[in-house]
């Protein structure tokens, strides 16, 4: 399944919803307008056109309209097709990528309570093809009756559906069979996770994955951005940072108790990770309590 990779934040805002029944005939009319225009077809089939691109919905698809693009009816419909819409309004798409190409696992950066922005995130909207539509009816039959009524009380809860809306549809894409290279880096991520605090060896990693260590390495990279030993730095570094807020450990205590017991070592990965040394930071929270 084709994906659309949208930046994030902000997220994707709602501009309208609506349901319709269309009769044999009928034929979606030419446009291009600066909104995204995501078409799910419950029942029948329906005809586009996307600039020279041409799509059939079926009941129990959808397919979502880019904005900036011409889009048409490439033929009327021939049968009774039941037709949910939802307009929102959002970045143009950073690219179009494969499901099974998403790298679910990679590490972002952690917010922080000195961050005064949010960093940049991702999320995924299928563009075409089947979803899970007994899933979606109730929050799509909510929001059409909301949209219809809409007032100041509701419209943040119809803002609240959409939001989860979208995530059923990235969940789904998601749970598309990936491929093992995929599923190795998630339990590799997994293993490190629960034995971060120990010796990293290489050796273990393949008896306990059953994989060679160059493979579990290559298949790391590709779905989280690090190899093994980076993310299991990526950890000790985020446990170093709750202890240099939250306790009086010395800054060299913290480094033997995250597995790092080379204290210049240690400040070299703190700096690298946060921008600052430990010292700096936790003088930097201090002066923030």
């Amino acid at each position: 399944m084709k994906c659309l990779e949208l930046a994030i934040p902000p997220l994707p805002s709602l501009v309208t919803v609506g349901h319709a029944m269309w009769v044999p005939g009928n034929c979606h009319f030419e446009r291009s307008f600066d909104v995204y225009d995501v078409i799910f077809v419950k029942s029948g089939a329906m005809y586009m056109r996307e600039d020279r691109e041409e799509y059939v919905i079926r009941g129990g698809q959808l397919l979502v309209l880019e904005p900036g693009k011409t889009h048409a009816g490439s033929a009327p419909c021939t049968e009774e097709t039941e037709v949910y819409w939802v307009h929102f309004k959002h970045a143009a798409a950073l690219r179009r990528l494969d499901a099974k190409d998403i790298p679910w696992s990679a590490v972002l950066p952690q917010g922080r309570d000195s961050d005064t922005k949010p960093s940049d995130q991702t999320m995924y909207l299928p563009k075409h093809g089947d979803v899970p539509f007994a899933k979606l009816l109730p929050a799509l039959n909510r929001m059409v009756k909301l949209n219809a009524q809409l007032s100041v009380e509701e419209a943040l809860q119809l803002q609240t559906l959409f939001g989860e809306l979208l995530g059923t549809l990235q969940t789904e894409a998601r749970a598309r069979p990936a491929p093992r290279s995929s599923e190795l880096a998630k339990e590799t991520v997994l293993y490190l996770q629960n034995h971060w605090s120990e010796p990293f060896h290489s050796k273990s990693m393949e008896d306990a994955l059953h994989f060679q260590f160059d493979y579990i390495t290559r298949c790391m990279k590709k779905y989280t951005g690090m190899t093994p030993l980076q993310y299991v730095h990526h950890l000790r570094i985020s446990h170093a940072v709750t202890m240099l807020a939250q306790t009086t450990l010395s800054v060299q205590e913290i480094a033997e108790r995250v597995g790092i017991p080379n204290a210049s070592f240690f400040g070299r990965l703190f700096r690298e990770r946060m921008g600052i040394t430990p010292g700096q930071y936790r003088l930097q929270r201090q002066r923030q309590l």
